[in-house]
């Protein structure tokens, strides 16, 4: 990814889900997969704040875990998934538009 990219992304994590996550997610963006205890260093964050990060970011289809056989877990973020956040305004508009206000509430929720 681009320097434009990462700090786009980093933007979108803050904007949607908070500064811990942000802190998380850009570490993940810039480094590639890495482990809890890696993560909680560069980060400076507590390991119960990078845990319930990561727990947004896999809930949200923005980050995924890989358990390595003889190793600790490995997580990873996915920034062309983080970058979709661009176009939600768009998925909710057009369900207005066919749909009307159910649809624009049933999108919203889901997204």
């Amino acid at each position: 990814m681009t320097q434009a990219e990462l700090r786009l992304c980093s933007l979108l994590l803050q904007e949607h889900f908070g500064e811990i996550v942000e802190k998380v997610g850009n570490s993940l963006l810039r480094t590639g997969p890495r482990p809890l205890r890696l993560l909680v260093g560069d980060t400076g964050l507590l390991p119960d704040q990078v845990k319930k990060a990561l727990c947004v970011l896999i809930q949200h289809g923005l980050a995924r875990y890989e358990a390595q056989p003889r190793g600790p877990v490995e997580y990873e973020a996915r920034g062309r998934r983080v970058l979709r956040l661009l176009r939600y305004p768009r998925y909710i508009y057009t369900a207005k538009a066919l749909y009307g206000d159910p649809g624009e509430l049933l999108v919203e929720e889901l997204l």
